[in-house]
């Protein structure tokens, strides 16, 4: 699907909340073929930003004091282990057949106040998609970058993730040994768009294409467009590990060591 005016999408009524979790829920694969690991990123006491582009510019923590009232963290950045990861394949579809537009995750949202791949910042990290309370949280995202990688004509939501050595000692134990090593995004949706024909999914009791039918969905046409969902009006709500993520590129480092800290 091309040209998509996500602006016009949005200003469609909707009554319809779509949560989007980025675990594995089908067997459907689409080879996304690429991983990528962040190095140089760490420089003395600041945590720098999820961009290695920008990788000069320290990032403003000042507001994890706020959010470790309300996630029950640590508000020392010391207590964290700190994991780049590759999260959101931009325009691809994931394993849930369901993909990112550039038009949407770049969209400047006013609700929000800041373009929707930057909606990660400040939302909780949890293990395996336990969101429902905050207070369960394990840390804390510190940075989101949409960077552009030229080796795969790709965009990549780059996410930097924060883990509570003193909320889940044995969680960040297996994350600093590389046992636990990929990850998994949460998401708020407003609508799902059919990327063969354009029209949106209302759910199972409202309007919906013959492309998005369960026995269709995921096959690919004559044309040889896939036939998968297109997310609108999506809000980033968490990076959760995970035993099996749909991006198949959201690993942490491959080496534990490249993992980030604050070390005195």
């Amino acid at each position: 699907m091309t040209n998509l005016n996500v602006a016009a999408l949005r200003q469609v009524p909707s009554t319809l909340i779509h949560k989007v979790h980025g675990n594995r829920i089908q067997t459907n694969h689409f080879l996304e073929g690429f991983k990528d690991t962040y190095k140089d990123a760490y420089s003395g006491r600041h945590i720098i930003s999820a961009s290695k582009y920008y990788a000069e510019q320290p990032l403003d923590i000042s507001w994890l004091s706020s959010a470790a009232q309300t996630y029950n963290i640590s508000d020392d950045p010391k207590d964290y282990v700190i994991v780049p990861v590759p999260l959101v394949t931009v325009d691809f579809p994931n394993r849930n057949l369901q993909a990112f537009p550039f038009e949407e995750v770049t969209f400047f949202d006013p609700i929000l106040g800041r373009p929707v791949y930057s909606s990660f910042i400040g939302k909780p990290t949890h293990i395996d998609h336990e969101n429902k309370d905050p207070l369960q949280a394990k840390g804390v995202n510190l940075d989101a970058a949409l960077v552009f990688v030229p080796e795969y004509n790709v965009w990549k939501i780059i996410v930097l993730s924060a883990f509570d050595r003193t909320k889940d000692p044995y969680l960040t134990k297996k994350i600093l040994s590389g046992e636990r090593n990929t990850y998994s995004m949460g998401a708020l949706v407003e609508y799902f768009v059919c990327s063969a024909c354009g029209t949106i999914d209302e759910g199972e009791h409202g309007n919906k294409c013959k492309h998005m039918l369960k026995a269709n969905k995921g096959k690919i046409g004559k044309d040889g467009v896939i036939y998968y969902q297109l997310c609108i009006g999506a809000n980033f709500i968490e990076n959760s590990n995970v035993g099996d993520p749909a991006d198949i590129t959201a690993y942490g480092p491959d080496n534990p060591s490249e993992l980030l800290s604050f070390n005195d």
